[in-house]
């Protein structure tokens, strides 16, 4: 096989490891001269292409990076080559059973939820995908993988048949990809496009769209509720009753009939990890997971960093770190799940999201925006409409989320007798300021560190750091 990576990085490297691996002969494109990963592909006796045509490759995996409709790619697809990504060519070179989890908020936490889950369940299973590792890097054949879906690596996946779909949510995100809102969601629908009465189709009955899809697939419907309003709409809708689906009733969860386990004994906080951990159930009970050991898996799970994270409160001001929350559905899940009053940290690299749908949340609970980064002068000149709203102008990003900690305190102390929630969710990405969001992450929590010593150094009164267990 004469097969041509386009684009390098996380996913690209994990194939051209395991191509090598196999012996096939591989060729790469990348658009960087240089680079450690550049060096390892070369290493393994990979090929630098500059004309992709010419090269002629019998196959193409380019990297969800790259766009569809990239002019090498297209000269590719007029010659006559297939262009796929790696978790097509990976469900096309071994036998696996596999779980597709895509959406626009919750994935990656639900991706590495049912993996931990089923590993304590004795279920050979790896996480890959849009999560890290990439999933050529660590895919076993014969194995259950649980693989995280972005809509760039589920739109080149033509002939992908998951056993199990799992569909969190639809909002907005990556317009500067696909152009509009239709084309986004037709990218995430994909993942249904294959399958067929044998295979599970799990998802939010509360989203209207996604009970469309599912009144279309011939897949076996699992559908998860939260809400009386959505299990009725199952009933009415697709004719659905309580017992194929998972609810939330009396801060219990409820796999069918049968109890699992209070939704207050979740190590996860939020009240948008209730609908993650019904989805993780109703996977893992289509994988043949006993109940028992579904509640267990539920309980333990704490978390991925940088999820709606609390790391603890300096005196009565508790902060919370959803770094990764970047879309409308993240940023409205935070919000919702953070008792008033709070002091919202947002902005960075504007990804067309649309601060108008969050207004209501706004009103209610955010006390004040602290605008940070590229976007947040927007931010607050949009939000400064409906609470206090004020710009960090700092464009060095430690210093900006050190002025922003400190102005978050001293307001909810000056407004609020020292009482409230800083939340970190910015609704932005981070590479204005931050190499990602891990380091923005990072950045807070050195903020909140300064500012600790600061008190403790400085300040008349009792202020003391109170980590989260």
């Amino acid at each position: 096989m004469r097969l041509l990576v386009y684009g390098l990085g996380r996913s690209g490297s994990a194939v051209v490891a395991r191509a090598a691996a196999a012996g096939d002969t591989v060729g790469f494109a990348d658009q960087r001269s240089e680079g450690p990963d550049i060096d390892a592909a070369l290493a393994l006796g990979a090929e630098r292409v500059v004309d992709v045509v010419s090269w002629s490759a019998e196959l193409c995996v380019a990297a969800p990076g790259v766009s569809i409709d990239h002019p090498d790619l297209e000269q590719l697809r007029t010659s006559g080559v297939e262009v796929i990504g790696e978790v097509e060519w990976m469900a096309r070179s071994l036998p696996a059973r596999i779980v597709g989890v895509t959406g626009t908020a919750g994935k990656g936490s639900v991706t590495r939820w049912l993996a931990d889950l089923l590993e304590a369940a004795g279920v050979d299973t790896v996480a890959g995908g849009n999560i890290v590792p990439a999933l050529a890097a660590v895919a076993r054949p014969h194995a259950t993988w649980v693989v995280e879906l972005s809509s760039f690596q589920l739109e080149r996946c033509p002939t992908l048949r998951v056993d199990v779909a799992v569909v969190l949510n639809l909002g907005v995100d990556h317009l500067d990809r696909h152009g509009d809102v239709a084309r986004y969601h037709a990218a995430k629908r994909a993942i249904l496009a294959n399958l067929g009465p044998e295979q599970a189709f799990v998802f939010d009955a509360a989203d209207p769209i996604l009970r469309q899809w599912a009144a279309a697939t011939p897949a076996r419907l699992l559908p998860y509720a939260t809400s009386l309003a959505a299990t009725g709409a199952l009933r009415s809708e697709l004719g659905i009753g309580p017992a194929a689906s998972v609810h939330l009733h009396d801060d219990v969860l409820r796999l069918g009939d049968a109890a699992l386990l209070r939704a207050s004994a979740l190590q996860v906080g939020g009240a948008h990890q209730h609908g993650n951990a019904l989805a993780v159930a109703l996977s893992a009970q289509a994988l043949g997971v006993p109940p028992a050991a579904i509640a267990a898996g539920l309980r333990a799970f704490r978390g991925l960093p940088g999820r709606y994270d609390v790391l603890g409160s300096l005196g009565r001001v508790r902060f919370v770190n959803d770094s990764i929350a970047t879309r409308e559905l993240s940023v409205a899940a935070a919000l919702a799940s953070t008792p008033a009053p709070l002091v919202w940290l947002a902005g960075g690299v504007d990804k067309g999201a649309d601060v108008r749908v969050l207004e209501g949340l706004v009103r209610e609970r955010v006390s004040l925006l602290l605008g940070i980064g590229a976007s947040g002068a927007a931010l607050v000149d949009t939000v400064g409409a409906w609470t206090r709203a004020e710009h960090i102008g700092a464009t060095d990003g430690r210093e900006a989320m050190r002025q922003a900690v400190r102005r978050a305190f001293d307001h909810l102390r000056e407004h609020h007798d020292g009482s409230g929630h800083v939340v970190l969710a910015p609704l932005a990405a981070s590479f204005d300021q931050f190499r990602d969001y891990g380091d923005r992450a990072d950045a807070f929590r050195e903020a909140i560190d300064a500012l600790a010593r600061e008190l403790a150094d400085h300040s008349n009164e009792m202020v003391t750091w109170t980590p989260s267990s």
